[in-house]
């Protein structure tokens, strides 16, 4: 699995995305329990990563790919495929894998192909509404205020540290991140919360580039859950799917905490999946903020 450097936002970790992450890089399988057996017949786009092991079945991976070499990943079995249709293809260790767009149909644990692997979107596909896309604004115009421009930290990854270590600690801490992806730190809080007072705790600790706001200096109005309560609804999904996440087709989860949205990704959304999503979720998510997005789209 790979690491996660500090970059655009330190909130993403800490609330289950890497957890979810790691599990999609390892999925082997979408079982038929929750599948859409009725839809069968349905035709379906996406874009793709085709995996093969060497006297095994060719897989679909819509998910995570282990960096490694070969790739390694898994999904559904693969029916109708010639490696010839795939420019890109790449054998090594008994391993070909590459890439494209593929159509054909679903089972819940076979995709047919109905015709040769493309390197083009089909005719009629719509991709899904991204979900989470935002821009990592300054929360303020004085970042320096309280700070001294010219300290210099004898120790920036602890200090960093004890910035984190703080801020996770205020009330109504939703996320801290970066806005230039390296040291612009920002701490947004929940619309109740007392940024003056947050301000002055963190600058006991963090002299440098900092900013703090809450939730409505972004130009969001959304009900926004905390950090801890994000957390808590990625444990309890999590949980609640147990060793069932690739059998039910489920590829990567987190919150949007800009939006006050929590994202789920899966392979084919069907209601049974919804209903146990939004179940675990209903304590910190009312239903129309859980947004569920399959990697299967159907075609016309």
């Amino acid at each position: 699995m790979r690491t996660v450097a500090l970059t655009r936002t330190l909130a993403a970790v800490s609330v289950g995305t890497g957890l979810a992450a790691g599990l999609a890089g390892c999925a082997t399988s979408v079982g038929a329990g929750d599948g859409p057996t009725d839809t069968a017949w349905i035709v379906y786009g996406a874009r793709a990563f085709l995996i093969q092991a060497e006297g095994g079945e060719p897989e679909l991976c819509l998910g995570g790919v282990a960096e490694s070499y070969p790739p390694q990943c898994g999904g559904p079995v693969v029916v109708g495929l010639d490696w010839d249709d795939v420019p890109d293809a790449e054998t090594a260790s008994g391993v070909t894998w590459g890439s494209g767009w593929v159509v054909g149909t679903f089972d819940g644990e076979t995709f047919t192909l109905t015709e040769p692997v493309r390197q083009e979107p089909p005719e009629g596909y719509e991709a899904p509404e991204p979900g989470g896309d935002r821009d990592f604004q300054p929360l303020c115009d004085d970042p320096w205020r309280g700070g001294d421009e010219e300290a210099t930290a004898a120790d920036p990854m602890g200090a960093v540290g004890r910035l984190q270590e703080r801020a996770a600690a205020l009330p109504g801490y939703v996320e801290l991140y970066v806005s230039d992806g390296a040291s612009e730190f920002n701490v947004l809080l929940t619309p109740d919360a007392d940024a003056e007072a947050a301000h002055a705790s963190l600058r006991e600790v963090w002299p440098g580039w900092l900013c703090v706001g809450t939730i409505e200096d972004t130009g969001s109005s959304s009900r926004v859950p905390t950090n801890a309560e994000a957390m808590a609804a990625s444990e309890a999904l999590a949980s609640a799917v147990g060793d069932d996440w690739a059998e039910l087709g489920l590829l990567s989860w987190g919150p949007d905490t800009i939006g006050g949205t929590f994202d789920v990704q899966v392979v084919l959304e069907t209601p049974d999946l919804r209903d146990r999503i939004e179940l675990a979720l209903a304590p910190w998510y009312s239903a129309d903020r859980v947004r569920i997005t399959s990697a299967l789209v159907p075609l016309p």
